[in-house]
Formats: structure tokens, C-alpha cells, sequence
């Protein structure tokens, strides 16, 4: 018994001297939280133009049944309405600056009294199945609604009309962000592991010695960490095939530009990260972690397209949004403008500048931490 009470006091003293041990613990839930809380714990209004041109009032009573409609997962409607003209909606539909529109025509209230049933025309994006099932739905709760105050016998026809022909199954466009996070993963992992190999060989350092500049010797570790992120993309490439059918081959033209900007952005981050911390340990933890979160908070399990508020505001800083729009844009055939809410040479830009906000400071402190001028 006092073998164990002081093996206990010994390890409980050499934690509170080292708690890093438990760091893992807190740091990787709490952001874990935040990022799920940020892209799925807040429910947001879809919204939606509504076009009112009935000459009669069963177009506002549908409006007010519509929109009226709450959602029990966030105490908040389904739908927030935009009331405006058919020239201006349309509009603001093209610019994805709304869901959908809801175009009620002038003779509704006289098809409904007149017996018959009456039609409304839905414009709704259906780039994504998980999307569009929504607008349906909810659409679909508020009609009811319209039913039960007026009457259930009567029909209410739904044109739709719809953005995309192709519908996408949220798994494929999930599936390709996977793609783009095995390349990024693999080429900083790369450059993590040899940098640190070197150093705990003791052969990092020997670059003091050169009397030349050593840049080379980290443009070629950048090539090497590119080369192995394309090995692990390649490999889920093929795994992504097997799953869902997509062939990424006859894409590559536009795939490859995104990718070597954006992994010109991470092996940079990876430089910095590994002059800058000691442990291989933490920084793999850090450097990984990063990625994953900007992963997620750049639109990889849906178009940053329905995004709004704080979510979207942080993927536009993010250069992941725009690559990752390239991407689907090649993969898929869509508009690969971030869903038409920012030019794509804005998108371009975007990226250049963060890879060179990366590469400077990355170079910088190569340069400073393993050369020694010589003379």
C-alpha cells in the first residue's frame, strides 16, 4: 500500500509539474465543439422572395402560413422572408442572395374560389439534395398550414423550378472536400516529419556550415512534401471512386492549380510550425488540428453558398473556400464562383495572398534559424 501511495504522489506531482498530457483532453473537444456548434448547432432561417400578385387575399393568407412555420431545432422559422417584386427577386436569386423564390400569380384567390386548384411557381436551389429537401419540406409545412385555415379539401400546385438539372448527393460533394483534405494532410505531414527527422538526427543543423544560401534546400523539401500529398490524394482518389463512382482523372486540369496553391499555403504553415515548436508531437497535433478546422469551417460538408452570418463571414477569410469551390466547380460542372457570392479572381487572389502571407515568413525563418553567414 505505500508502494502505491507513493507512485501515486510521484505521478501526481509530475503532472502538475507537466499538464500537457491533459491539454489533449480539453483543447481537441472544445474546438471540436465550437466548430460543430458554428457549421450545425445554430439553425438559420433559409431565406426566401416572395412574390405576392394575387388580386385577391388567399395570396397573404398562404404568406402569412408560409412564413409563419418554426423549426423545433432552433425556435426559429424555417423560412425568412424577403417581400419584393418578380423583376427583383429573380434577381437576387441569380446572385444567391436568397434560397428561393415564391412566385404567387394574380388569379390564385380566384382559382381557389372559384373551386378549382390553384398553382404557385417555386424557384429553388437544388444543388445540394440535402438542401433541397429542406425547401421542400418546409415549403411543404406551410401549405398545410394554408390548408387547415381555409380548406383541407383543397390542392395547391407546386411548379418547381429548378437551378441545377443534376442533383448532387451531399456525400459526393463531401467526399471531394475529403479529397483536398488528404492532399493538404499528406504534404504537411511530410514536411513536419522529415524537418524533425533531421533535427533529432542532428543533421538539420549542418546547413549552418553552407557558405551559400540555402533556399534551395527548402524549395526542394517543398516539392518532396507536394509530391507526398499527391500520393495520399491519389490514393484516396481511388478509394473516393470505389465509393461513389466520381473519376477524378479528367479533371486534373482543374484540380491542379487549386491544389498547388493551397498545398503551397500548408507546407509553409508546416515550415513555421516546426522551426517554431520543439516537440514532433505537438506540433503534428496542432498543425493537423488547423487544418481540420479550416477544413470544416470552409464549406467542406456543404456549398458556403447556403451559409450566413458568422459561418460565412469566416469562410470568405478562408483561402480553403475558394479552392475547394474550384475544386467542386471541375469536379462537378457548377459555377465555381463560391456559389456566385464572390467573383472567381477574387477567389484567386485570395489564395495567392495567403500563400505568400505563408512562404515569407516561412523562408524567413528557415533562413534565420539554419544559416550562419560565413566570412
Amino acid at each position: 500500500m505505500r508502494v502505491f501511495a507513493a507512485e501515486l504522489r510521484k505521478l501526481l506531482l509530475r503532472l502538475r509539474a507537466d499538464p500537457r498530457s491533459l491539454m489533449a483532453g480539453i483543447i481537441a473537444p472544445t474546438v471540436i465543439l465550437i466548430v460543430f456548434a458554428i457549421t450545425f448547432g445554430d439553425f438559420t432561417s433559409l431565406k426566401l422572395a416572395y412574390v405576392n400578385e394575387d388580386r385577391g387575399t388567399q395570396g397573404a393568407v398562404l404568406e402569412r402560413s408560409i412564413f409563419r412555420q418554426i423549426s423545433p431545432l432552433g425556435d426559429r422559422p424555417y423560412f425568412e422572408e424577403i417581400r419584393t417584386d418578380r423583376e427583383t427577386a429573380l434577381e437576387l436569386y441569380r446572385q444567391g442572395r436568397v434560397n428561393g423564390v415564391i412566385l404567387v400569380g394574380e388569379r390564385f384567390s380566384a382559382e381557389i374560389e372559384g373551386g378549382g386548384d390553384a398553382g404557385i411557381d417555386y424557384w429553388f436551389n437544388n444543388y445540394n439534395t440535402d438542401v433541397a429537401k429542406n425547401l421542400r419540406l418546409y415549403l411543404a409545412e406551410g401549405i398545410l398550414d394554408f390548408y387547415r385555415e381555409t380548406d383541407p379539401a383543397l390542392q395547391i400546385r407546386v411548379e418547381e423550378v429548378q437551378n441545377v438539372e443534376t442533383q448532387l448527393p451531399w456525400f459526393h460533394i463531401i467526399a471531394v472536400a475529403v479529397f483536398l483534405l488528404a492532399f493538404l494532410l499528406g504534404a504537411m505531414f511530410d514536411m513536419l516529419y522529415l524537418l524533425y527527422g533531421e533535427k533529432s538526427d542532428g543533421t538539420l543543423y549542418e546547413y549552418r556550415l553552407s557558405p551559400g544560401g540555402i533556399w534551395t534546400s527548402l524549395l526542394a523539401r517543398m516539392t518532396v512534401a507536394l509530391l507526398a500529398g499527391a500520393v495520399t490524394a491519389g490514393v484516396n482518389a481511388v478509394l473516393l471512386y470505389a465509393v461513389t463512382g466520381i473519376s477524378l482523372t479528367a479533371c486534373l486540369p482543374g484540380l491542379i492549380p487549386p491544389l498547388l496553391l493551397l498545398g503551397i499555403t500548408y507546407v509553409c504553415f508546416a515550415v513555421i510550425v516546426a522551426l517554431l515548436v520543439s516537440s514532433f508531437s505537438g506540433a503534428a497535433v496542432f498543425a493537423m488540428a488547423s487544418a481540420v478546422v479550416i477544413w470544416f469551417l470552409s464549406g467542406a460538408t456543404a456549398s458556403i453558398k447556403y451559409a450566413t452570418g458568422v459561418l460565412r463571414a469566416i469562410a470568405l477569410a478562408l483561402p480553403n473556400t475558394y479552392g475547394l469551390s474550384q475544386i467542386r466547380g471541375a469536379v462537378f460542372h457548377t459555377d465555381p464562383s463560391v456559389g456566385g457570392i464572390l467573383g472567381a479572381e477574387t477567389g484567386w487572389l485570395v489564395m495567392l495572398a495567403y500563400a505568400l502571407a505563408a512562404a515569407v515568413p516561412a523562408f524567413y525563418l528557415y533562413g534565420k534559424k539554419l544559416s550562419r553567414a560565413v566570412g
